[in-house]
């Protein structure tokens, strides 16, 4: 069992206000601490938050329990004393002060305490009240600190001393640290762990070792996973369309290329109806087909031959030249949904393809009604 050392420094002199006030007042203060010594002291609170870099926020709390007005005024004058440092009392961050030297040597690291201050407030609860009084301070390399990992190792030695009944002991980690280890086992409050004594520590005990991400949950590193997530949806969808626009434009293996994405998500300005029958339908804005021919160019005035000949591979013709052969085997006319029917491609893109070959003068289109009658020059359409 260790030795009870620094928190009896703290408690003993507390309990007894009335020896730090009468040394440094005179009669008037001697007055108010016989009144200050009637104020039952509950405890003592230490509450050691640990920060990411290390350091620690030490909060030590006494308490006073305040059940009549006697007690209050006794505890008011001593308040005021406390915040204005006109005690001689040892509850004091001076205490820690003395102890860092050894701390720093046993554990290896500079230390230094710093941001100390003092506060006092009255608590209400019911019927009774309880005032406070608080000494807070930041205790610098207070944890050792591995990569992402704290450990709290700097109660090693005998300075701190056990829990005695009515003190407490909190440890709280720093936000979004998972807990390794605990030493001695400790009731959690809030995510924190608290001791409450009667407490024996063993030697270099309580630790605690504390594990953590580079950056918090919402930091840089789930913004930059959120990013990558999103990237790769959007990858996923834009391959999908083009796989879908590629297999609706035509078998597989085809040389003309996959149809404009806007010709699938319908977008046009003008141009003739998008869908062949359709009520009311609009085609897309005709653009010129991207596909390239295989072999030499075929004039308009030889493509009928070559749509006529039946021993040609119809892979081997390019769109213009399979519409032609179409033509001839029907009769110089077609539907242009009839076309779509035996090509099997798209509306989009037979609609696109007979427009650019009407300019070329490779067929002529006639509106009859809600469709298009697709014809070969030499059919003569106009003089219908």
């Amino acid at each position: 069992m260790r030795q009870v050392a620094l928190l009896v420094v703290l408690v003993s002199v507390l309990s007894v206000p009335v020896a730090g006030a009468a040394g440094v007042a005179g009669p008037a203060s001697q007055q108010g601490a016989q009144a200050e010594a009637s104020v039952p002291e509950e405890g003592v609170d230490v509450t050691i938050q640990i920060q990411s870099d290390g350091a620690a926020r030490w909060n030590i709390s006494t308490k006073y329990a305040l059940e009549d007005g006697n007690d209050t005024a006794a505890f008011e004058d001593l308040r005021a004393e406390f915040e204005a440092y006109q005690t001689d009392s040892e509850f004091s961050v001076d205490v820690f002060r003395a102890v860092v030297p050894e701390v720093s040597e046993h554990v290896g690291r500079d230390m230094e305490i710093r941001n100390a201050g003092r506060s006092s407030t009255v608590v209400d609860h019911g019927n009774n009240s309880t005032g406070v009084l608080s000494v807070e301070f930041t205790w610098a390399n207070f944890t050792r600190v591995q990569n992402e990992t704290l450990v709290v190792d700097s109660f090693s030695g005998t300075w701190f001393g056990d829990l005695k009944s009515g003190q407490t002991l909190t440890i709280r980690p720093p936000e979004g640290y998972d807990t390794t280890s605990v030493q001695p086992a400790a009731s959690i409050q809030g995510g924190a762990y608290k001791w409450t004594g009667p407490e024996q520590f063993a030697s270099g005990e309580p630790t605690a070792v504390f594990t953590g991400a580079a950056e918090p949950p919402n930091g840089p590193i789930g913004v930059s996973m959120m990013a990558v997530v999103a990237i790769g949806v959007l990858a996923l969808l834009v391959g999908a369309i083009l796989v879908l626009a590629y297999y609706r434009g035509g078998p597989v293996g085809r040389r003309d290329g996959i149809p404009s994405l806007s010709a699938w998500l319908g977008d046009s300005d003008e141009g003739e109806a998008a869908t062949d029958g359709a009520p009311g339908g609009t085609e897309p804005t005709e653009e010129p087909d991207s596909g390239g021919d295989v072999g030499e160019a075929v004039t308009p005035g030889a493509s009928a031959d070559a749509g006529a000949g039946q021993d040609v591979d119809p892979e081997l013709l390019s769109d213009e030249e399979r519409v032609e052969r179409l033509l001839h085997e029907h009769g110089g006319r077609m539907k242009q949904s009839k076309i779509v029917e035996e090509t099997r491609w798209s509306t989009a893109k037979v609609s696109q393809l007979l427009s650019s070959m009407a300019e070329d003068d490779r067929v002529e289109k006639l509106r009859i009604g809600r469709e298009n009658l697709i014809s070969l020059p030499d059919e003569g359409l106009d003089r219908e």
